[in-house]
């Protein structure tokens, strides 16, 4: 399971390490776009237990006694070279921390050169007011923290999962573009799309680029997006369950046929959804 690594002692605060943490993460070489499980044993109870993943902290969920799980991830834009996991907590009193070391792996992504009509590529006051207000929203929404609902493995959104251009570096009409996020997936317009894990809907709405959208808050910074969908059929605040129905795949917002956008966060950044469905069941 990756590296696992004993107690690091800090301050005199800090317990000793036979009656500390220890950590292990599925992967000690991630790559750009790779989520990493990240498991934690003890020997009791663990109060308070925060994982800490590029200076922010995040909760963890119990899967047994004295064994906890999280999900973190490298960004498709991430700096590679080593960075450091770690977690703490108060274990009977005393404050207890324990790190893991990763190496961050690079990885190639296409660049994709796409043409399309001034209108799709250029916008005028008015829209660019509603891009920025629509962005600013959903960054506000994608930033709240929940507690852990996810459970591996993750289901795939649709039946039928043949995805494309995660992390492709986009030039549109000769001009460079922010990376793609997240996979496509060409399906006929009507498709059922379906939730990857329990959670919440956390927007339910029109957007100007993601056409008819569904985000769902799965907990512990985990939350799936997608869009241009024909029609959704969930509304904001509503529980959701793994494999619920949430809408249908169409071609709303900017998009030049039907198909899904599908994209996956989790603390740290955008990870490649394929990557996430390969890893093990528990």
């Amino acid at each position: 399971m990756g590296v696992l690594l004993g107690l690091i002692l800090g301050a005199s605060a800090f317990a000793a390490s036979d009656e500390g943490l220890s950590i292990s993460v599925s992967s000690s070489t991630p790559a750009l776009g790779d989520p990493v499980v990240v498991e934690v044993a003890a020997n009791g109870a663990v109060d308070n237990l925060v994982l800490w993943w590029k200076s922010a902290g995040w909760p963890m969920r119990e899967i047994a006694p004295g064994r906890y799980e999280g999900l973190i991830g490298v960004d498709l834009d991430d700096p590679t070279g080593p960075a450091v996991v770690a977690v703490e907590g108060f274990l009977d009193g005393a404050r207890v921390r324990s790190e893991a070391e990763v190496t961050i792996s690079p990885r190639k992504f296409a660049v994709q050169e796409l043409t399309l009509p001034e209108g799709m590529a250029e916008f005028d006051n008015a829209t660019l007011v509603r891009i920025g207000a629509e962005a600013e929203e959903l960054s506000r929404r994608l930033s709240r923290v929940t507690e852990p609902r996810w459970r591996i493995p993750f289901l795939t959104p649709v039946e039928k999962y043949r995805p494309a251009n995660f992390g492709a570096r986009r030039v549109i009409n000769g001009h460079p573009r922010m990376p793609h996020s997240a996979v496509d997936i060409t399906l006929p317009a009507g498709t059922p799309v379906r939730a990857i894990a329990d959670g919440r809907v956390s927007f339910a709405g029109d957007q100007f680029f993601g056409g008819q959208s569904v985000v769902i808050d799965h907990g512990g910074g985990v939350f799936s997006v997608s869009y241009h969908l024909k029609e959704f059929s969930v509304a904001e605040g509503q529980e959701i369950s793994r494999g619920d129905r949430i809408g249908w795949v169409g071609s709303t917002g900017r998009a030049t046929g039907p198909h899904l956008h599908f994209g996956v966060r989790v603390p740290g950044g955008r990870v490649d959804p394929t990557r996430l469905f390969a890893l093990p069941g528990r």
